[in-house]
């Protein structure tokens, strides 16, 4: 079976005014990224999340900023959007809120 990892494209999401009306960051230590394609999947899950407007990953640090809508989506579900970024049986990613 060959490595789904590859030639991940990054999402472009421009978020709804529901998603806009209220934001703050959070911070997560993400472990399991090893490439720039790791990274895209992860963004994107966390792209894909409702309530969510904008990521920034540092791979080599592990560490991730999200902005988001705390009224549409809570930081456990964007942990758990990290974990079903891996959930293909080649990746594994944990993510835990760094403060």
């Amino acid at each position: 079976m060959d490595d789904p990892c590859r030639d991940i494209l990054p999402l472009i999401k421009l978020p709804d005014q529901s998603e806009q009306k209220q934001s703050e960051s959070i911070f997560i230590r993400i472990d399991g990224m090893n490439c720039g394609n790791c990274v895209n999947r992860v963004r994107n899950a966390l792209l894909g999340t409702y309530g969510v407007t904008s990521v920034v990953i540092d791979q080599p640090q592990g560490l991730g900023e999200v902005r988001y809508n705390p009224s549409l989506t809570t930081s456990a579900v964007l942990i758990a959007a990290v974990a079903a970024a891996g959930n293909d049986g080649f990746h594994n990613y944990e993510a835990q809120i760094f403060s």
